[in-house]
């Protein structure tokens, strides 16, 4: 609207311009004409005179016509240049734009130099299609990384059932021949494979589950989380498990304690995987932040192990366990970000590995 009133004020001046010298002429023509009518004489049958008494009549009913025909000749040009500056540019935009998002073309702009209502239009055409944009690459990034989680499942399966393959056609050629003991034998490796797959197949549905948790907050007291902490770790560790918390045990946090302890379990079954002696655990309260830190003596981590241990089914090109996937840093990583943390991979001064987990808290 403020765009029409723009390219109708200069209508409206030119239109009243153009009618004032229209009706100034004509009437100045008009007085003329009249005054050398009179001249002639009135009563006078003067060809001349007469001649002169019609084009003043003619002059009258023209500046009737020709006002209103000025006017919308105005308002005709005026209409013109408003729909050329300012209708169709942001509308040939807007068409170009929903071609292009029709056939899921969203890798362009919407850009309109028009500074109306249809240029406001375009730009809110851009944000929606920059949200569309942001939706599809999001949507198009969760896509790619269940193709490759499922690249690397499958990857990992074909090593177990090829293996259990081969012992059943062992089994089915020699069977008869085959001792007792070689038999047992073979039956206890094949468990082991079948729980290896087992682990497997059951950490894989934990990781596709853990994308959709929506953590359950509620408060706990810190000390009430540092005993769950120090008997779930001597349970799992045994003996080379240790625990020291740093903070007020009588505070109260807000957290999802179960995920927590998730993380915690995590850690700890990946320190003891590689420790030699000990399995270190420190719980560190702060203002706005529970702080987890697990240590082993083991052999550490490698320069590129610190880089990239927490993505999916990392494995260390030194790894001699072929039982780990490479999930536990990750589920730990996914459930900390859950919870509104994160979590820290470095070599402890001992030389051994050090993850520390940080979740956000409300006290």
């Amino acid at each position: 609207m403020s765009a029409l009133i723009k390219s109708l004020f200069p209508c409206i001046v030119v239109c009243a311009a153009g009618s004032f010298v229209i009706e100034a002429v004509t009437s100045y023509l008009q007085a003329w004409c009249i005054s050398v009518f009179d001249s002639k004489g009135l009563y006078e049958k003067n060809a001349v005179a007469d001649r002169f008494y019609m084009i003043s009549q003619l002059l009258y009913y023209s500046r009737i016509v020709l006002v209103p025909l000025w006017s919308a000749l105005c308002l005709l040009v005026t209409a013109r240049v408003y729909l050329h500056r300012e209708i169709e540019p942001p509308v040939d935009t807007l068409i170009k734009a929903s071609d292009r998002i029709r056939n899921d073309d969203l890798d362009f702009r919407v850009e309109c130099a028009t500074d109306n209502e249809l240029g406001r239009l375009c730009a809110s055409f851009e944000e929606m299609r920059q949200d569309l944009y942001d939706s599809n690459y999001t949507l198009w990034k969760a896509l790619e990384e269940r193709k490759r989680l499922n690249s690397a499942f499958s990857h990992d399966l074909r090593t177990p059932i090829t293996v259990l393959s081969g012992y059943m056609e062992l089994i089915r050629q020699c069977g008869e021949k085959l001792s007792a003991e070689k038999q047992l034998e073979i039956m206890a490796k094949m468990e082991g494979q079948i729980e290896r797959l087992k682990s497997y197949t059951e950490k894989m549905s934990g990781v596709n589950k853990l994308e959709d948790i929506i953590p359950d907050v509620r408060p706990v007291t810190f000390g009430e989380l540092c005993r769950q902490i120090a008997e779930s770790g001597k349970l799992l560790c045994g003996e080379k498990f240790s625990f020291d918390a740093v903070g007020n045990t009588e505070s109260i946090v807000y957290t999802d304690s179960e995920l927590l302890m998730e993380v915690f379990l995590n850690l700890a079954a990946n320190a003891l995987n590689y420790s030699e002696t000990y399995v270190k655990c420190r719980a560190e309260l702060g203002s706005a932040s529970l702080r987890i830190v697990v240590e082993d003596d083991g052999c550490g981590f490698s320069e590129d192990a610190i880089r990239q241990a927490w993505k999916p089914f990392y494995r260390d090109e030194n790894e001699k366990d072929k039982t780990h996937f490479g999930l536990g840093l990750y589920i730990c990583w996914l459930l900390c970000r859950k919870l509104g943390g994160g979590i820290t991979i470095e070599n402890a001064a001992c030389g051994g590995g050090l993850v520390a987990a940080e979740i956000n808290i409300l006290q």
